[in-house]
């Protein structure tokens, strides 16, 4: 039995040693059968459907509406209520075409996009923009109105009837009395004189025409002396019998210096008083070497002072430094101003503004003085005819013939675009210029040569025609769109890029980025100085990135008192004049009460904290972190400095804190960081 039972396992071994290879095989192939059967797709019903269900499956089958942020092209989201997770800007729609076809400088959109993105266009024009060129000064005296009262003779100031600072005189008022031997030997001369020539019975015309001499130089010797007419015949005849000779103003106006006291001796040549007449003012002011070829001899300027709030006076410039200050780089203007008045007084701050038409090479277009005569050495005397100069007495000459006079019919009308047209990218200047006739809205980029900035207006020099309509609202939506498509685009000028807006950042032009200029090497005493000034501008970054208006007044009070305490001491040339640039850019005078004028305000600061951070660099511990905003200022674009890497945004504060990118990092001036560099590129915050 045991036998039986021992081979019936040796058969049984053997069958399944030879068949399950082939039963796995078996297995495996059902399994696959049984899945097939289970998941392949339920067949199409034949024959005709309800329409709604017809919509229904298409719906289904449709890829569904994509959402995407302006700024954050590659931010793709099915919600349109959603907000961008970057900036927190709101989504617009992803075009659902291929993004034009043609030009592959061209995006296609569609009207919905379009409407979203609140796109506006308006027409390349053809005429003379206004520029507004703002210029700081000073009132102060008009040096062709100043006398200065001085002693013709020895003697010595018995009474002094103008013996302050600021009394008003008219010409001819007394202005002292003297006692001079000198003069009184003189007044002895002249009665000899008279009664030689009036009682001489000499009968020999030599004899009498000396005499008649003698009395003419005694005479003219008392009119050098400063006697008027009268005082000499007073003399003359014997009237006059007082040992002390008054002096008289030369010229109306107010006293602004004197020289002497009562009981001071005064030699011949000596200055007793000056007076100066206030009905005739100059305002002196500093422009830059960017402004002066928008200023012209001749023109209209209007001013403000704080005394009058609220109410402008107006000037012509009289005269243009014909030489630029080395330290500075800035030429003197001086305006003529009437002050019949006495409204304005010398030593008044003033705020000043010249308007003026611009042509296509920049030139100023002025016919202010058309038809006007002017003196050619006081241009400052300005007459409707011909005549004699008030001050001088030369013949006047047509203000043609100085060259100062335009005549707009023989210059051609520039073409302008408005200021929020152009994309600023590096050296690149790009517009996005509607295709006309096109079945759906699409824009074409351009890039563009222009000219000066006359207001709210550039200069096209290459790239438009007339009539051409450029896109002025929403060009960062169509670049971005651009951006989405791949294509070539004001960040990423190569095309590409997949909808990464920042791409091209540090390498616009397609080359790389062009190196820091080098540091000047400047007194360790004046970097300190920098400190405070440096410390106050990052309060007042970091005040208006939460929106703390307060807080930026607050630091911009202690940004003017850090500039008070820092000295120039050693800076000279180009260094001197670039901190005196920045320190006018970062003082803000008045009460802010309106945090966008702040941000405006902080523009310049930034401007002004960037140059000193690259020209002279900075003491301490921290790295600092040069931040860039594309959207600030209607998409113009601004920078800013500020601690730490993370974004936060000054100009748009809580509403888009983390927009921006970080693209340069300053570390303080050790010499380790000096020989490492200083620049380092960085992409966006998205924190």
């Amino acid at each position: 039995m045991s036998n039986f039972l021992h081979r019936s396992q040796s058969v049984l071994g053997w069958i399944w040693k030879h068949t399950a290879a082939g039963i796995a095989v078996v297995a495996i192939l059902a399994a696959l059968v049984i899945g097939y059967q289970i998941g392949k797709p339920a067949p199409e019903p034949v024959g005709e459907v309800a329409d709604t269900g017809h919509e229904h499956g298409e719906a289904e089958s449709a890829e569904p509406q994509m959402y995407t942020c302006s700024m954050h092209p590659s931010v793709r989201l099915p919600d349109p209520d959603a907000k961008c997770p970057i900036c927190f800007m709101d989504l617009i729609p992803v075009a659902d075409d291929d993004g034009g076809e043609g030009s592959e400088l061209r995006v296609t959109m569609s009207a919905t996009s379009e409407a979203m993105s609140r796109i506006e266009t308006a027409p390349v024009g053809r005429f003379f923009p206004t520029a507004e060129i703002r210029l700081y000064g000073k009132v102060t005296y008009d040096e062709t109105s100043v006398a200065r009262l001085t002693a013709y003779f020895p003697g010595r100031i018995e009474r002094l009837f103008v013996n302050y600072i600021g009394v008003p005189v008219a010409k001819g008022d007394h202005m002292a009395e003297l006692y001079s031997p000198e003069v009184l030997a003189a007044f002895e001369e002249l009665r000899q004189s008279t009664q030689a020539a009036s009682g001489s019975t000499s009968t020999s015309e030599l004899i009498r025409s000396t005499t008649r001499d003698t009395l003419t130089a005694s005479r003219e010797k008392l009119r050098l002396f400063g006697l008027t007419a009268e005082q000499i015949a007073a003399v003359e005849d014997g009237s006059f019998d007082s040992d002390r000779l008054a002096i008289f103003a030369p010229i109306g106006g107010v006293v602004t210096h004197l020289a002497v006291r009562e009981g001071d001796y005064v030699q011949t040549g000596a200055p007793i008083a000056t007076v100066a007449d206030l009905s005739r003012l100059w305002l002196d002011m500093e422009a830059y070497e960017s402004q002066l070829p928008l200023l012209r001899w001749g023109q209209p300027v209007t001013f403000t002072v704080e005394a009058h709030p609220g109410e402008t006076f107006e000037g012509r410039i009289a005269f243009i430094e014909p030489m630029v200050d080395e330290r500075t780089r800035t030429a003197a203007v001086r305006v003529a101003v009437e002050n019949p008045e006495r409204r304005l007084k010398p030593g008044m701050f003033a705020s000043a503004v010249v308007r003026t038409r611009v042509a296509n090479d920049g030139a100023v277009v002025n016919d202010e003085l058309a038809g006007r005569w002017v003196s050619p050495m006081h241009p400052t005397v300005v007459k409707d005819g011909p005549g004699p100069c008030d001050i001088c007495g030369m013949d006047m000459v047509p203000a043609e013939s100085l060259g100062v006079v335009g005549d707009p019919s023989t210059v051609a009308e520039p073409l302008v675009i408005p200021r929020s047209a152009v994309l600023f990218t590096g050296t690149r200047s790009v517009v996005y210029v509607e295709v006309p006739d096109a079945e759906k809205p699409t824009y074409e980029g351009r890039a563009v040569v222009l000219g000066p900035r006359a207001g709210e207006f550039y200069i096209v020099r290459e790239g438009l025609t007339r009539g051409e309509r450029v896109v002025v609202n929403g060009a960062f939506r169509v670049d971005s769109a651009m951006q989405i498509a791949a294509k070539p685009s004001m960040m990423t000028p190569g095309g590409g890029g997949g909808g990464n807006p920042h791409a091209g950042h540090g390498d616009t032009a397609g080359g790389p980025m062009p190196a820091m200029p080098e540091r000047v090497t400047v007194p360790d005493s004046f970097v300190f100085a920098l400190k405070p000034v440096y410390a106050a501008y990052l309060d007042a970054q970091e005040s208006l990135a939460v929106d703390d208006l307060g807080g930026f007044a607050l630091a911009a009070t202690d940004l003017r008192t850090a500039l008070g305490f820092v000295e120039e001491a050693g800076l000279v040339g180009e260094p001197l004049g670039a901190w005196r640039r920045a320190a006018a850019k970062l003082r803000v005078d008045g009460a802010i009460t309106d945090i966008e004028i702040a941000r405006t305000h902080f523009e310049d600061m930034s401007e002004a904290v960037i140059a000193l951070q690259r020209r002279f660099g900075h003491r301490g511990s921290e790295t600092w972190n040069l931040a860039h905003c594309p959207m600030a200022f209607d998409n113009k674009g601004a920078d800013w400095l500020q601690r730490g890497t993370q974004i936060n945004n000054p100009y748009f504060g809580a509403s888009m804190l983390r927009c921006g990118e970080v693209r340069e990092s300053f570390a303080p001036l050790t010499p380790a960081a000096m020989n490492a560099g200083n620049t380092e590129m960085e992409g966006h915050d998205h924190e």
